[in-house]
């Protein structure tokens, strides 16, 4: 199993953080074109447990869709989905907000493991995979910051 993290500090008040950052509709907006082409929520609920989202994009080198699942919410402070159907063998994002006045710290985890058709076919290697979700994470964040900030 692979673990990859980033950190970053946004000056924008963790509500407003919180609200965007965890959107589903926002994931396509913020994450690298060539990693996310469509996200949306496919319950009338959005990140409450048990709502789902899906996420249509190029995992491991190849066009894929993945669904996700709220497992975990507190509001403006912790999000965490799990993939129910998809590329991974395992996937699960957590996302940790912290908030004092107009700033607010986000830490992005995302635990996952390779599926086996991408390990038979040698489509990308772990450290391929953890630097494309390290520069997912990274630009997603960036241009929460910018949208936020400005």
């Amino acid at each position: 199993m692979s673990r990859v993290e980033y950190q970053i500090d946004i000056n924008a008040p963790v509500e407003r953080v919180y609200e965007y950052y965890t959107n589903p509709d926002n994931i396509k907006e913020a994450w690298p074109r060539d990693v996310v082409k469509e996200s949306e929520s496919t319950t009338t609920s959005k990140n409450e447990p048990g709502s789902e989202m899906k996420v249509k994009g190029e995992y491991m080198g190849r066009q894929a869709e993945m669904r996700l699942e709220v497992a975990e919410k507190e509001p403006n402070r912790k999000l965490v989905t799990r993939q129910t159907e998809g590329p991974f063998k395992r996937w699960e994002s957590i996302q940790e907000f912290q908030g004092n006045n107009n700033h607010t710290h986000i830490r992005h985890v995302i635990d996952y493991e390779l599926g086996t058709a991408a390990k038979a076919g040698n489509f990308v290697t772990g450290s391929q995979a953890d630097d494309k979700i390290r520069q997912g994470l990274e630009q997603a964040a960036q241009t929460v910051r910018q949208k936020l900030e400005s």
